[in-house]
């Protein structure tokens, strides 16, 4: 069984208060298939915010001046044990991807959500045999969540950045 994975959740944008309600079960209940199926449990900070100040992050981090559906910054030697580092996700971009490619919202947060936190377990999509590795454990986990294969789409369109 694997440990805890705990997300402690920062509302910075209005737009996400609409889904308040169910937001820490709803986060939860990700996490936790997610790590089942990692056996990486831990703390991560989530941000949940709007198109400007990912635009930001994505910027000065980055150096990509657009905004972004998701971000991550995995926490380095310096940080608590057992912390395993920041995700921000844009509710404007990941509601407007939604849109395009049809997808529930909450399925698509939910996507965006294990993609973050596998690339703070340090996997990464640059190079193909990677991505098919990180592509095929996001997959697994939204299966196991009731959500469809994000990436056959028959396009680029389910790509997550």
């Amino acid at each position: 069984m694997a440990d805890e994975l705990i997300a402690d959740i920062r509302i910075a944008d209005p737009a996400w208060e609409s889904w308040q309600n169910d937001l820490d079960a709803f986060v939860s209940n990700v996490l936790t298939t997610a790590s089942g199926e990692t056996g990486q449990g831990g703390q991560i900070d989530l941000l949940l915010t709007g198109d400007d100040e990912i635009h930001e992050l994505n910027r000065q981090w980055r150096d990509k001046d657009k905004p972004t559906d998701v971000l991550s910054f995995p926490s380095d030697e310096f940080a608590e044990p057992g912390f395993l580092g920041d995700i921000a996700i844009s509710m404007g971009v990941m509601t407007r991807d939604a849109e395009k490619m049809k997808k529930d919202p909450k399925d698509h947060f939910s996507h965006l959500l294990v993609h973050g936190y596998l690339h703070l377990l340090g996997y990464d999509h640059q190079v193909d045999d990677e991505a098919d590795e990180m592509e095929g454990l996001e997959v697994r986990i939204l299966a196991e969540l009731g959500i469809s294969n994000p990436y056959f789409l028959g396009s680029d369109t389910g790509k997550v950045s």
